[in-house]
């Protein structure tokens, strides 16, 4: 029953390519048949990417592009070797570095559907991984390209190409592993083949500038499961939500991620270490760069996280309203002037949670504050000061004015019913009191006092009334 999934016949045939591809190497195969498998390997990619198409039909332009990049992929082996094989530029190169930009344009496709709004803090921990990864593929593999003077302008550019393209799909790969869209299979999938793209590259474009051919076994192992990968985030059925706009506004901060960017942080007094250890260059100004760059970053997303963390001290969940403490403190900042406090209570709310659920009271809360929203003023402080008691800060308000806005809420909360379930509404009172200095108080801090002790007495009066100072 398991292997009816086309999903999981695949990732049998991806795993028996891999492991065939590895014991021929490591058996010391002919070229024929590793040259076969590396070329089955490419065919099974194309045909998984199509088949998902074909299955989920997304109805994007993305895939096709995956489907496009392994064509080219294939089409450049077949040609006479460039820059990568230590010849001069070819047109293989050209293919190759194709492959690279249509996957840039994959994810970048993929990254705007995924996050339509602002994922500031998203782009900013990309930032970081980006800019010191960035540090490191520049001392290592770009500079020694670009320095050097024993080939052609022309060679070292196209060869200097190919770290730059990986730096850019590192760069979105770590966007799209660190926004706010849901991880899903194809996610993970995806990212893998980027991942067995850039690292076989980078491992190859080490070798040759060391002179050495140790890790081309291992590059050539990774660049044959590449395609396998690739084909496996489009086999699966998370293939159509892949590029699904994300529900959620900003990332969480959890372990890994803290992880991850902390060791980011450090890649750049790292490489300085090691360049000092073995002698090297110090690149002393680039690093130095580097590092007040990331300074900033992480500055930056600290400040995010301070701003999201008043944002849910000072916002109430369920209402979007603001919360006890902020309304407290603007009541302190608003010192003893001519202003008002509007308290008020909705009528029998218990009755509503018992008989229809908690959910319907949460739907009856989120109504009354919407229409709380329209019955104030745009100066007015709104607040939800505990369970069903709602409180209004009215600055530069005379008595009168207070009360008037205080008859204006409680007309429109029970102006209409409110739905509780697909087929019932109920209507809602509200009990309110209203407070003002100087007229009834003569400090600010004891106006939500008053309001509380005359909302107490509207509902001893009988409920849904407002309630004033003698």
């Amino acid at each position: 029953m398991l292997l009816s999934s086309p999903w999981i016949r695949y990732v049998a045939v991806a795993v028996t390519i891999s492991v065939a591809y590895v014991i021929a190497t490591v058996t010391g195969a002919p070229e024929a048949v590793t040259a076969g498998l590396s070329a089955v390997s490419v065919a099974a990619g194309v045909t998984a990417v199509l088949l998902g198409i074909r299955r989920y039909r997304p109805g994007a332009v993305w895939p096709w592009l995956l489907a496009g990049s392994l064509v080219l992929a294939t089409v450049g082996t077949l040609l006479p070797p460039g820059v990568l094989q230590g010849r001069p530029p070819s047109v293989a190169d050209v293919c190759f570095l194709s492959v690279t930009a249509g996957g840039a344009v994959t994810l970048l496709l993929i990254l705007r559907k995924r996050n339509p709004g602002r994922d500031l803090a998203g782009l900013l921990d990309a930032a970081i991984i980006t800019v010191s990864a960035g540090l490191f593929w520049w001392i290592f593999l770009i500079d020694p390209i670009v320095a050097g003077t024993d080939v052609e302008l022309a060679t070292r550019l196209v060869a200097a190409a190919y770290p730059l393209g990986d730096l850019m799909l590192a760069a979105l790969g770590a966007r799209l592993l660190l926004d706010t869209g849901r991880k899903s299979v194809a996610v993970h999938s995806i990212t893998g083949y980027l991942g067995l793209t850039v690292v076989p590259d980078t491992i190859s474009t080490l070798g040759t500038l060391s002179g050495s051919t140790h890790g081309h076994a291992l590059a050539a192992a990774l660049w044959v499961i590449s395609p396998l990968m690739l084909g496996l985030s489009c086999m699966h059925p998370s293939m159509r939500e892949l590029d699904a706009p994300s529900p959620v506004p900003t990332p969480d901060m959890g372990p890994l991620r803290l992880t991850t960017l902390a060791l980011a942080s450090l890649l750049a007094p790292a490489t300085l270490l090691a360049q000092y250890v073995r002698g090297a260059a110090l690149h002393v100004p680039l690093i130095c760069a580097i590092c007040g760059v990331l300074f900033l970053l992480v500055i930056g997303r600290l400040a995010g996280l301070v701003a999201d963390m008043r944002r849910m001290a000072t916002t109430d969940g369920l209402t979007g309203l603001r919360t006890r403490r902020y309304f407290q403190e603007a009541l302190v900042h608003a010192g003893h002037r001519d202003h008002a406090v509007i308290l008020f209570d909705i009528d029998h709310f218990k009755q509503v949670n018992d008989t229809y659920g908690h959910d319907a009271g949460d739907r009856v809360l989120r109504e009354v504050g919407a229409r709380l929203n329209g019955a104030v003023r745009a100066q007015d402080v709104i607040a939800r000061y505990g369970g069903e008691e709602f409180a209004v800060l009215l600055p530069h308000t005379s008595p009168a004015e207070a009360r008037a806005v205080a008859a204006r809420i409680h007309a429109t909360v029970r102006a209409a019913p409110i739905p509780v379930t697909a087929t019932e509404s109920v209507t809602v009172t509200v009990s309110v009191g209203v407070a003002c200095t100087p007229t009834d108080v003569t400090e600010s801090a004891r106006l939500p006092l008053l309001a509380d002790q005359l909302l107490y007495r509207a509902k001893e009066a009988g409920r849904d009334q407002v309630a004033v100072a003698a």
